[in-house]
């Protein structure tokens, strides 16, 4: 490698003639340009040398002017120093290193004479070049340099004057430094202003037009009452979720609960009336359990009789205490366990999972009726409507608070034995209401939503996981299902009128079987099972011509039996407790004979006498006597008489031997004169 360059000229002690800070420029010829004088162009200190020594050496080869290693030094500066000192003396030539070929110059060494080997000639000047005035051959013009011109006072040549030193104040190898450029501005910073400079302002806008002003405030006045009006309901929602009585009653994880897996998706409601007008104690509960698809396309609704005997497992009441184990009515135990002991009632019987309870006190129920200025409904006629104590017209209608509680009340107290009737009535009632309390008309008008909803916090008990969303859904889900997506059914009855030994009540014996393949179907699917669908098309099908079919005794055939001759047994089809032995009394009192006396064990729609194949006369006169009772002809019985008491008795008349019978034709019967017109009334 070359010499190191030091601030002392160090480098530059082995080159005579020259000094420290002198510099000779000699020759006015042109030389040429070697190499490692292009590279030192570039500003390296070893090339200068380098380059000075290539000249030198090149000057005794082709006999030119001879050029000093101050020359060579002087152009690989690209000229920026004028020749300011004559040359101290001649160079010699034996003192110059020599150079070979690709290789640097050894210090102390002879050149051989002529051409280097690899390197390529250097003529004494470029050819086609004109010559360049005042600077060595081959390199580029020195400023200040040129002939003719004034040399520059207090600059050395080829540099711009240093303000505040002079020339010999700074050292050769030295650069002055350069001025930085100007310094951004900081981010989020606005620039300064230049000095002088005018801010422009925005065009000013156009004065709006009075219509868009008017437009605007009636915005601002709509986006504040459409907040107020959603901070009232939003405050009424919350007072009034926080007024509802709630219960802790469920028991999800309770081991009664059959395939759980199953019931994950759906959602099944518990939902129990109590205080039906007209109605005491185990008659006055309604009870109907509903259980929505996953998909919320069908509901099943299963209503439980009131008196069915059933088995309630362990349960807390609503003071905390464990109540045992017991067989009792369904609706005892509600009124003597409370509703935690009903829950567990229904997952014994049933096998589901109740999700939701919800209580309604069905004698406020024809006051929130009232508080939304009544309730719109469709009534198709049916047993349910029938056995009403104020049915409804048929087709749609709407319903005042008394008329909803004359609906709600049953007709007859022997008339709805499994209570299946009042429980669709009450759920029917109670889905219109809801309905109508969620339609736009009230929700709009926050003084009947008001009034409806501190009527219902008072009627309402719900669990403690059930909020009014829940109400909602299932108020929505029952109202907007019709036709085959909600489908309706009473549990399977095998005995009615069951009075077990040391007790004066009557019970309803459901038919174990059937009832557990009801609600295995709906645990499965939550629909009703094939059989007990076509069962109820069958007996839909059959209604209108059940009218001609009863063995009434007509007006003209006159009675031949006197009561006297007639010996009757006494079934109660009913659920009403002790109903039997009043009608024997009663039949007494006519002067017919009372056999035996008890309870039925199916279940029957009407009073119905039954007769052996040879007692037909002596029945016309028990029928006469039991006004609205029909015929039925049965070879189980012999030659007996049977008078099975149903809904809608009224009572034993007298009768007249020798005359016509002056009975009521069977379509005035509460069941088929409904049935003829349910064919053509429906609601869409």
């Amino acid at each position: 490698m070359g010499d190191q360059p030091t601030r002392g000229g160090a480098g530059d002690r082995d080159v005579p003639g020259r000094t420290r800070h002198g510099r000779t420029a000699q020759g006015s010829a042109a030389e040429p340009v070697t190499v490692e004088q292009l590279i030192a162009r570039q500003g390296s200190a070893v090339g200068n040398r380098r380059a000075a020594r290539r000249g030198a050496a090149n000057g005794r080869a082709g006999g030119a002017t001879r050029a000093t290693p101050e020359a060579g030094e002087q152009a690989g500066r690209f000229g920026r120093r004028a020749a300011a000192k004559p040359d101290t003396g001649p160079a010699r030539p034996d003192d110059a290193p020599a150079v070979r070929a690709g290789l640097p110059p050894v210090p102390g060494a002879s050149r051989p004479p002529g051409p280097q080997a690899g390197l390529p000639p250097v003529p004494s000047a470029q050819p086609g070049l004109p010559p360049v005035p005042g600077a060595e051959p081959g390199l580029p013009p020195v400023p200040g340099a040129e002939p003719g011109l004034p040399p520059v006072p207090g600059a050395r040549s080829g540099l711009p004057p240093v303000p505040g030193r002079s020339p010999a104040d700074w050292a050769p190898d030295e650069r002055p430094s350069r001025r930085s450029g100007p310094i951004p501005p900081l981010p989020g910073l606005a620039p300064p202003r230049p000095s002088g400079a005018t801010r422009l302002r925005p065009a000013p806008r156009p004065p709006r037009s009075p219509g868009r002003r008017r437009v605007g405030r009636a915005a601002i006045a709509l986006a504040g009452i459409v907040g107020v009006v959603v901070l009232y309901h939003l405050a009424l929602y919350f007072y009034v979720d926080q007024r509802i009585d709630r219960v802790d009653v469920l028991a999800l994880d309770g081991a009664e609960v059959l395939a759980p897996e199953l019931q994950e998706a759906a959602e099944t409601y518990l939902v129990v009336g109590t205080g039906i007008p007209g109605q005491t104690g185990a008659a006055s509960v309604a009870t109907l359990v509903v259980s929505v698809a996953a998909e919320g396309d069908r509901a099943v609704l299963v209503s439980v009789p009131p008196t069915a005997l059933v088995d309630t497992p362990t349960c807390r009441t609503p003071d905390g205490d464990l109540r045992d184990p017991a067989t009792e009515a369904f609706a005892s135990s509600l009124l003597e366990g409370g509703p935690a002991c009903m829950v567990r009632a229904v997952q014994q019987l049933s096998g589901l999972r109740i999700d939701h309870y919800l209580g309604v006190d069905l004698a406020d129920l024809p006051g929130m009726v009232d508080s939304l200025g009544g309730v719109p409904v469709c009534v198709v006629p049916s047993e349910a409507t029938a056995a009403a104590a104020t049915p409804p017209p048929p087709g749609p209608s709407e319903l005042s608070g008394p008329a909803a509680s004359g609906f709600l009340q049953p007709g007859d107290s022997g008339a709805d034995v499994t209570g299946a009737a009042v429980a669709e009535r009450a759920q029917r009632l109670l889905t219109s209401t809801l309905r109508a309390a969620m339609s736009a008309d009230t929700l709009l008008d926050p003084v009947t939503l008001t009034r409806f909803l501190t009527r219902a916090s008072d009627a309402l008990t719900v669990d403690d996981q059930t909020t009014l969303g829940d109400l909602r859904v299932l108020a929505g889900t029952l109202g907007d299902l019709s036709g085959d997506a909600v489908q309706r059914a009473g549990l399977p009855v095998a005995q009615v009128g069951y009075v077990p030994a040391g007790t004066e009540d009557a019970f309803v014996i459901l038919d174990a079987p059937a009832t557990r393949s009801l609600f295995d179907e709906i645990i499965d699917g939550a629909q009703l099972p094939a059989e007990v669908v076509e069962g109820q098309r069958t007996e839909q099908a059959a209604a209108p011509e059940a009218a001609p079919q009863p063995e009434v005794p007509a007006g003209s055939a006159p009675l031949v039996v006197p009561p006297a001759e007639v010996a009757v047994d006494v079934l109660n089809g009913t659920g009403t407790a002790g109903l039997a032995a009043t009608v024997a009394d009663e039949l007494r009192g006519q002067g017919y004979g009372v056999g035996a006396v008890g309870n039925e064990a199916g279940t029957v729609n009407e009073s119905v006498v039954r007769y052996g194949p040879s007692a037909f006369e002596r029945a016309r006169t028990v029928a006469a006597a039991v006004p609205g009772s029909v015929l039925q002809e049965s070879d189980s019985i012999g030659n007996s008489v049977q008078l099975v008491i149903g809904p809608g008795y009224a009572g034993v008349v007298p009768v007249e031997i020798g005359g016509p019978v002056a009975a009521e034709p069977a379509a005035d019967t509460p069941v088929a004169a409904p049935q003829r017109e349910a064919a053509t009334v429906s609601c869409a």
